[in-house]
Order: C-alpha cells, then sequence, then structure tokens
C-alpha cells in the first residue's frame, strides 16, 4: 500500500519536464521498499502539479502506508530523509514531506486489472 503524493508546484514544470522523472521515481520507490519493507507492486508514486501562493515549500509530499510494527518511527524518519534530500537535490527547492500510517482495519481498497 505504501503511496507517496508528491505535489510539485507548477513554477517547476520546466525543470520536471527535464529531469529524469523515471529515475527519481525508480530511485524513490527502493527507499519506501527498503525502509518501510514494502513490496514493489504495492508502491506508488503519484505526482500532481499544484500552484503554490504562499508557501516557500514547492514540493510537498504525504507517504501513506500500513502500520505494521517494523515501520517504526526511526525507519518513518529514515524513510523522509532519504525521499526528501533526493527531491531537493533533483529539483534544487524547499521540500515538505509527512508520513501518515494507517491501521489496516479502517482500510478498503479495490484494485482493476484488465
Amino acid at each position: 500500500m505504501p503511496s507517496l503524493i508528491l505535489y510539485i508546484d507548477e513554477s517547476l514544470d520546466y525543470i520536471f519536464k527535464n529531469s529524469e522523472v523515471k529515475i527519481i521515481e525508480k530511485n524513490i520507490t527502493d527507499i519506501i521498499i527498503n525502509e518501510l519493507a514494502a513490496e514493489e507492486d504495492n508502491c506508488q508514486v503519484i505526482w500532481v502539479k499544484s500552484k503554490t501562493f504562499s508557501s516557500n515549500y514547492k514540493i510537498f509530499g504525504e507517504v501513506k502506508f500500513r502500520e505494521k510494527k517494523i515501520r517504526d518511527m526511526k525507519k518513518r524518519n529514515n524513510c523522509l530523509k532519504k525521499i526528501g534530500d533526493i527531491l531537493k537535490n533533483e529539483f534544487n527547492v524547499f521540500v515538505r514531506l509527512r508520513a501518515f500510517s494507517i491501521n489496516e482495519a479502517s482500510i478498503n481498497a479495490l484494485d482493476l486489472k484488465n
């Protein structure tokens, strides 16, 4: 389930187009797999173009994942730090990231495949 939704300010559009987004996404997914003990098929990175009016943070991200004992505070912090470093270095902007654990009992999910 781990999903990372990244809200990227539209002012970064020119950088975003020139960046190796697939490589960035692969590196981020590898971090999530290693730090949060996730399965690759369950990881998602979602890029959303946004408009930032007053914040200095041009990238805002939310990592959501199922709560597990192995995903302790240290692992979550390491995950955020490593992802943040990649984004900060690639886009040369301030980055704000948050992590949210979700108790499995409260999750309803549906996957549709062709």
